[in-house]
């Protein structure tokens, strides 16, 4: 075990996954940086590759093997990174375990080598939104590093970070899984809610969320954990304090009157959980409520992306399950709500999102694709389904009178029509920009 990066100067570390979207970018640099001698293997082309591989020039110490992997180079390593995409089914993971090879990922090494707290937040839904509240709040007080799942790289972190600095780490429940590794949990960690999705990748609801309860499976009796009311019963089964937390009409009313920039219930439930870590941590409501009123919506989450002269359009991409769709119809008034949705199935019920639309949602616009289908069998209101987002857009802007508001908010995955939900939102803001 290498129980400091110091240890790993001259050794060589396999990356495996680079991607394009910075997800192992911060690790090669990491490691280059610390005197490692970096091999980077991906399944995808240099080609495709290049914006990374670009980034990555001014390191010296760095090979790559992209287009396919090497076996040696799993027999050789002295350490293998792997990217969170990467299936624990990976023959080349196999061999490199049948070599004596350790496999960690970032977050399993940022954990073992981190002095500073933790603070590790995990959900179904709103752990970029409740992230990116507590990380405000706790600046309040706190010299501050967020990353994670929000696509920020955190060993670099270690390279940086002062004694007294915080840690606000966003964790998907690939992340949390990780953390088996080395047996280690986050000094707080907050769990939204658990919700079914990703039943395309976990072979039930139930190990979906035993991978969600690993975030506090290591704590200690000085630990905490904070939890939605929705999940109180984990109240039994944490080591540590547990904070309940949940939406409150004082709080609501009291965000409201400070002028609190994100909509919806939801919202304050994330908020509420953010003052609470922030009370854990020494700074008082007062505060906390001033530096909570100071937050925009973060990109593709309810997020107000122009005002024309009949509507609202609301850019609320990241929902890609049915749960935080049902959440964001909730957020506004069915008499002037046009709902946008539809996309790629990930194994997940649609019933309840249908009843939702049925009850709360005046004019409705599907994309076509899978979960669109399964959406569809259980619909009692007429729609008008669309092959394109553009399409999509040119419907809703057509249906909307004075005062209404356009959701796009998929419940579903994008790739049968986009790259990522990322991609998907970014197209959807340059659609609506263009209307009038």
């Amino acid at each position: 075990m290498f129980n400091s990066w110091n240890d790993l100067k001259g050794k060589k570390v396999l990356v495996m996954g680079l991607g394009v979207h910075g997800g192992g970018l911060g690790v090669v640099q990491f490691f280059s940086k610390i005197g490692a001698k970096v091999v980077v293997t991906d399944l995808k082309s240099r080609e495709h590759l290049i914006p990374s591989i670009k980034k990555l020039a001014r390191y010296k110490n760095i090979s790559y093997a992209l287009g396919g992997h090497r076996e040696e180079d799993f027999k050789n390593a002295d350490l293998i990174i792997k990217n969170p995409a990467v299936r624990k089914s990976s023959p080349y993971l196999g061999i490199a375990k049948k070599a004596g090879v350790p496999i960690h990922t970032e977050i399993s090494l940022f954990f073992l080598w981190a002095k500073n707290p933790i603070i590790g937040i995990t959900g179904t839904k709103g752990k970029s939104t409740t992230t990116s509240l507590v990380a405000e709040v706790l600046r309040s007080r706190y010299k501050v590093h967020m990353g994670g799942n929000i696509r920020v790289p955190v060993l670099p972190f270690l390279l940086s970070a002062k004694r007294k600095d915080l840690f606000v780490l966003e964790l998907s429940s690939w992340q949390v899984e990780s953390l088996k590794i080395v047996e280690r949990s986050p000094h707080i960690a907050v769990i939204t809610n658990i919700e079914e999705d990703h039943l395309n990748t976990y072979t039930s609801f139930d190990e979906y969320t035993r991978a969600k309860k690993l975030i506090y499976a290591y704590q200690s009796p000085r630990d905490h954990l904070v939890v939605s009311k929705s999940l109180s019963d984990l109240k039994e089964e944490s080591v540590g304090r547990t904070g309940v937390y949940a939406y409150s009409k004082k709080l609501d009313e009291l965000l409201r009157a400070k002028n609190f920039g994100l909509t919806g219930k939801h919202m304050v439930e994330n908020a509420a959980c953010a003052l609470l870590v922030a009370s854990l941590m020494g700074i008082e409501e007062a505060d906390g409520i001033k530096a909570l009123v100071k937050t925009k919506p973060l990109f593709g989450r309810l997020e107000t992306v122009k005002k024309t002269r009949k509507a609202i359009w609301v850019n609320d991409t990241c929902s890609t399950a049915p749960f935080s769709t049902i959440q964001a119809i909730a957020s506004f008034p069915k008499e002037h709500l046009i709902l946008i949705a539809g996309g790629t199935d990930k194994d997940l019920p649609y019933e309840d999102l249908a009843r939702a639309i049925n009850r709360n949602v005046r004019d409705l616009v599907l994309l076509t694709g899978s979960a669109t289908e399964k959406l569809k069998d259980d619909l009692r209101k007429e729609f008008t389904e669309t092959k394109s987002l553009k399409e999509a857009v040119e419907v809703a802007a057509k249906l909307a009178k004075k005062g209404d508001i356009v959701l796009f908010s998929p419940a579903a995955a994008s790739f049968e029509l986009f790259k990522n939900e990322f991609d998907r939102g970014r197209k959807f803001v340059s659609l609506v920009k263009k209307i009038s």
